[in-house]
């Protein structure tokens, strides 16, 4: 186990590269210039030269990758063009904790839900609570996930005002205490996090359906059955975790989906995120907040991976690594 995991992180290392190299190059093919963001009405046109030189942008692409990849073997990714030369390490550090946060708190919603409602609509198939569900999942599985949050802020926030609709906290939740803090954070995730599993769970729940439909027709289940033993221990003990291992490769390829549906969510929501940061990067043509905001989001996708790889072959003991 130890020797593949060791292996699958040697093989991230050209990988993650690889996505950092293609990054560098192509946001450096797109129109715009990031002096422009320092250009005030006023100002003389000679400060853009001179940005532009401050930052090594007059140097042919080449020279300018080789000394970028020297600084990022090193492990400094340089300093924010947009926001007043602040290390990208650091503006990462503020961000990043938020957005792992949703993506943790998604995460778990959508496997809960998917696999609670796939494994009834499975042992009810055919039944009204089967086709409501499946029509539900696929109605929730085909919606936009920024249209719903939209949707979800006008219902929930304005005409109903139940959640808020942005920010992290309530003004001055610091005086809440932590237990306080804590539930006031929750209750501002509660909008987002809700937009971002719901599409999440209904596709999983598809799966899973159609996984237990499979296996609660094997011999295994009808001799565990015939042994008396109760349906509910027959389902959950011996049915869904054989249902489980395709699944669990979904857990992680759904990393991507929920890092990009948090861009849009954190913009959406005025969440000072990872998303939020990377749209405000690729506006501003901020080009080391983008690349390291690619690495750290690679390196999430890469472990996620990984982690699905290794829960594939605990759930399974016939799997060798």
């Amino acid at each position: 186990m130890l020797t593949y995991i060791f292996k699958r992180l040697l093989i991230a290392i050209p990988l993650i590269f690889g996505v950092l190299t293609l990054t560098f190059f192509i946001i450096r093919l797109a129109p715009g210039d990031p002096a422009a963001f320092f250009i005030q009405p006023g100002i003389s046109p000679n400060v853009a030269m001179q940005i532009r030189e401050q930052y090594g942008l007059n140097d042919p692409l080449p020279i300018q990758y080789v000394k970028w990849l020297g600084h990022v073997l090193q492990g400094d990714f340089g300093r924010s063009f947009s926001r007043a030369q602040q290390p990208v390490l650091e503006v990462i550090a503020s961000a990043l904790p938020i957005t792992v946060t949703i993506a943790l708190l998604t995460l778990i919603a959508n496997f809960t839900f998917g696999i609670l409602i796939g494994v009834i609509s499975a042992v009810r198939q055919n039944s009204f609570i089967d086709r409501f569900l499946t029509v539900t999942a696929l109605f929730f599985y085909s919606m936009p996930e920024f249209w719903f949050a939209l949707m979800m802020i006008i219902i929930f926030a304005l005409k109903f005002p139940l959640f808020p609709a942005s920010g992290l906290n309530e003004v001055g939740a610091e005086g809440f205490g932590p237990i306080g803090f804590a539930m006031d954070r929750l209750w501002h995730l509660f909008l987002p996090v809700t937009v971002l599993s719901i599409n999440g769970a209904a596709g999983i729940a598809r799966y899973v359906r159609g996984s237990m439909l499979e296996v609660i027709r094997q011999d295994y289940i009808r001799t565990a059955r015939a042994k008396g033993l109760p349906e509910r221990l027959v389902i959950f003990r011996h049915a869904l975790r054989n249902a489980l291992l395709p699944v669990i490769t979904l857990m992680g390829s759904s990393l991507p989906f929920i890092f990009s549906g948090a861009l849009f969510i954190e913009v959406i929501f005025a969440f000072p995120g990872m998303g939020r940061v990377t749209v405000e990067a690729i506006f501003a043509r901020d080009y080391p907040l983008i690349i390291a905001n690619t690495f750290i989001s690679g390196i999430l996708i890469v472990f996620g991976n990984l982690v699905a790889d290794v829960l594939y072959a605990v759930v399974d003991p016939r799997i060798k690594l």
